[in-house]
């Protein structure tokens, strides 16, 4: 389903650092050995009272314990674990080893190939890069150019998210991004401005795979600027504003979304303290999408998860066979390629359209195990 626009959306948030301490300090000298340890619990409640997006929350905590260590002044290694456990579950979703070499440049710049410093490192605004991936989709492997001081902040890097071997029947998929922050010097010590740049592209394909659909890759882009001005002697308090513009677009043909091009803005007032952070903002958007994205800013619903296609043969006394192919379409898990339910999901889905069509037709209806539709009539019999 799609959403020409989704204007006058106002959205008040309210962050509290709730997440653990991390020490991503370096270490002064060759031969160090440390362990290093992250540590984040959350409670996010998105219990959204709309047709674009199904509420839910996510509570639970990952730990991430690694051993650093420094064989030269410039070269690092790090080896350890990331697991992640949603609370109720009584075990981890996620179970998987981190391991890491990282070259510092100098004190404000490095390069790590292996698992990655964390998807919160990329600073990315959440329109394009859901927020939520630092809870459940932290650990990332692939390359990062990261180089960030007081004025710059960029962060360059590929994560690698599925690799497949000759023959398989999924996708390769791949993400490359940038996240570019320009901070200015204070302005009569009270006002900072921001320009902040972020791209990314994302990759579905892979040729040696035997994944039916096309390769699909799309591309998102966004700019804007930022705000920032301080209301006490400290700064510890402060409010601003900050407006940023989106484009999204898939390079490749026939995209299976439906949207091949989009645009977006996003206006916000903000108010900061010690404690936390609240925002007021304003969204619009025309046939916007990004695969990494919140999807509560997509131009379309994730709402809908099932559909179905109708087979049918006309004869010259009418309909002479029906037959339904439920389809599975909840973008969460088909990434917009819709596919055919198969067993018990198929069973449940027949069943569905029995009782709701009870109080439509005279007759019941009956749909077999292959989803032919079984309709008795005095004048046809639409049995196969």
């Amino acid at each position: 389903m799609r959403y020409p626009e989704i204007a006058a959306l106002l959205l008040f948030l309210i962050v509290f650092p709730v997440s653990g301490q991390v020490n991503t300090g370096r270490s002064e000298s060759a031969g160090d050995l440390y362990l290093n340890f992250r540590n984040t619990n959350f409670v996010r409640n998105n219990e959204y009272s709309n047709p674009i997006i199904e509420g839910y929350t996510l509570i639970g905590y990952f730990i991430e314990p690694e051993l650093v260590y420094r064989p030269s002044g410039k070269a690092e290694i790090r080896f350890g674990a990331h697991l992640l456990s949603y609370s109720g579950t009584n075990k981890f979703s996620v179970a998987k080893p981190v391991f890491s070499t990282s070259w510092h440049f100098s004190d404000n710049t490095r390069f790590t190939i292996g698992s990655l410093s964390g998807s919160d490192e990329h600073l990315m605004s959440d329109p394009h890069f859901n927020g939520e991936r630092i809870y459940n989709a932290f650990s990332e492997d692939g390359l990062q150019l990261v180089t960030s001081n007081e004025n710059i902040f960029s962060d360059t890097w590929l994560r690698w998210e599925n690799y497949i071997f000759k023959g398989d029947t999924d996708r390769e998929i791949f993400t490359a991004g940038e996240s570019f922050r320009y901070i200015s010097p204070e302005i009569s010590g009270l006002i900072t401005l921001e320009m902040p740049v972020q791209l990314q592209v994302k990759h579905f394909g892979g040729q040696i795979s035997d994944y039916p659909e096309h390769v699909e890759t799309y591309f998102n882009l966004s700019a804007g600027g930022r705000v920032r001005v301080a209301l006490n002697r400290t700064k510890d308090i402060s409010a601003g504003a900050e407006s940023i513009f989106f484009l999204g677009n898939c390079i490749s043909d026939n995209a299976p979304s439906g949207i091949g091009h989009g645009y977006a803005g996003w206006h916000k007032l903000f108010f900061s303290c010690r404690i936390g952070e609240m925002e007021a903002g304003y969204w619009s958007s025309h046939d916007y999408y990004a695969p990494d994205g919140n999807f509560i800013f997509g131009s379309y619903s994730e709402s809908v998860k099932e559909s179905m296609l109708l087979e049918f043969q006309q004869g010259v006394a009418g309909i002479e066979k029906c037959r339904i192919y439920p389809l599975l379409v909840y973008n969460r898990e088909v990434e917009f390629q819709p596919r055919l339910m198969a067993g018990e999901s198929r069973g449940k889905f027949f069943t569905y359209l029995q009782e709701i069509s009870r109080e439509l037709n005279p007759q019941p209806l009956v749909i077999n195990d292959a989803g032919w539709l079984e309709l008795k009539t005095e004048q046809q019999n639409l049995n196969p």
